[in-house]
């Protein structure tokens, strides 16, 4: 094989690109809508929101955002040979790949260097896909392919013949993973029960610290002389109410936990080795810029604080967030934004975390198939830029009432309560001009 080849895939008409003429991009300002006042010094008003057809727009965007964005979502239709309210999803597959290829490599290149890419897709045109961003990313800019479980096997899917679906997918990639730092996002998981003692004289020297089981600790506090009368109380909450005590008192649950003295630096194996020597005596080690550690007859104490975060303003039992998505599902999902956009929106809980996870605050943030407008509506909410283009009627039935009302704090649903959002800010609502040429 020649050195001037790769591995790549073809299709009839790959090799045929679109003339996009030059656009300029004009505001519609009686579409704009801003705040009249400041909510916040926070508060981001050049947002815009951008009537037309995407790689058009796009273009018209390169000249002064190229390497500029932080993190690009798109949702694109997933070419499943149906039509819905809103789009048609029935392309012949060459022309699916062409028009999605010459879209993603204008995306490519209005993406920060340090930036991520998100594309939401189901398993129709999963593999196909994959290979076609390989290509224009480079397979080594791959992070992840996300399982998102969208919905339950139940209803009428449970009747489906076969295997019912259930699951999307985002694929995910960055531009160069050598400048690639993504945030540490973590989820709510259930009570670690491995975590079963209880520190009973915290407030002591910690060398005279006397362990008890969780349970006896938690029926004490509920003043019951055992968990039976515990489960005739309260029935089927004591569970709560243990999982609630464990987070109340999560400095100290503890479990134990065989350490190798390899695994310790020097200082540690000795108070290690001393908590072998003398039985029922807690030892500690400090590290500089770290939780100390804690050894006692020969073993570590490990403390369920380190399992604790605070999401959304709620202390939780957490654990580092995985490729498999299945906590995001939305009983209200029809209701959020207060538009209804059937089998196209996606939850503002699943833009959240992917906007956590590759931005901080006052970064930009880029949706070229918008649909009801969640990803600039989280965005918004989340207090980064946003850019968002849709070609649809629904730009201006459905997207500019949405954004509307979230400026306006008048948008209660999605995340609004978890991040706290009052309103502000604003947007820019453009459209493409006529060509130039």
């Amino acid at each position: 094989m020649s050195r001037k080849q790769r591995l790549e895939l073809t299709w009839i008409g790959k090799r045929d690109r679109p003339r996009l003429e030059p656009r300029i991009l004009v505001e519609d300002a009686a579409l704009s809508h801003h705040v009249k006042e400041r909510v916040t010094e926070d508060d981001i008003f050049d947002n815009r929101l951008i009537y037309g057809d995407n790689l058009l727009a796009l273009k018209a965007l390169e000249q002064e955002f190229s390497g500029a964005v932080k993190c690009i979502y798109i949702d694109p239709p997933f070419n499943t040979k149906q039509a819905y309210d809103h789009y048609d999803d029935g392309l012949e597959h060459t022309i699916w790949l062409s028009l999605i290829r010459d879209r993603i490599e204008l995306l490519h290149s209005l993406l920060a260097r340090d930036g991520s890419f998100f594309v939401h897709i189901d398993d129709n045109e999963l593999g196909y896909l994959i290979a076609l961003i390989d290509e224009i990313f480079g397979r080594s800019n791959r992070v992840s392919i996300i399982t998102f479980k969208q919905s339950s096997a139940s209803g009428p899917k449970a009747i489906n013949p076969g295997i019912v679906t259930t699951n999307n997918f985002i694929l995910y990639y960055v531009k160069d993973k050598d400048f690639w730092e993504p945030n540490r996002v973590f989820t709510a998981a259930a009570r670690d029960d491995r975590y079963s003692k209880y520190i009973a004289n915290f407030e002591d020297a910690f060398q005279d610290w006397q362990l008890i089981t969780l349970r006896k600790a938690f029926l004490a506090s509920e003043k019951l002389s055992s968990w039976t009368e515990g489960k005739r109380k309260y029935e089927d909450e004591i569970d709560d109410r243990l999982d609630a005590f464990v987070l109340d008192h999560a400095e100290r649950v503890v479990r134990t936990a065989r350490v190798a003295p390899k695994d310790v630096n020097e200082n540690a194996r000795q108070a290690l080795q001393s908590s072998i020597k003398k039985p029922g005596k807690v030892f500690r080690s400090d590290r500089q810029g770290r939780d100390s550690y804690f050894f006692l007859n020969g073993e570590q104490l490990v403390f369920y604080k380190t399992k604790t975060r605070m999401i959304d303003g709620v202390t939780t039992t957490t654990a580092p967030l995985t490729n498999l998505w299945d906590d995001l599902l939305s009983n209200n999902l029809h209701a959020e934004g207060g538009v209804a956009f059937p089998n196209g929106k996606k939850p503002e809980a699943l833009l959240k975390r992917i906007i956590e996870l590759a931005t901080d605050e006052g970064d930009l943030v880029l949706d070229s198939f918008a649909g009801s407008g969640t990803t600039g509506a989280v965005a918004h909410k989340l207090r980064r830029r946003w850019i968002m283009i849709e070609l649809g009627e629904h730009c201006l039935t459905h997207i500019v009432p949405r954004l509307n009302r979230v400026i306006d704090g008048d948008d209660k649903s999605g995340v609004s309560k978890a991040v706290r959002w009052t309103g502000g800010g604003g947007f820019r609502f453009l459209r493409l001009a006529p060509p130039l040429l």
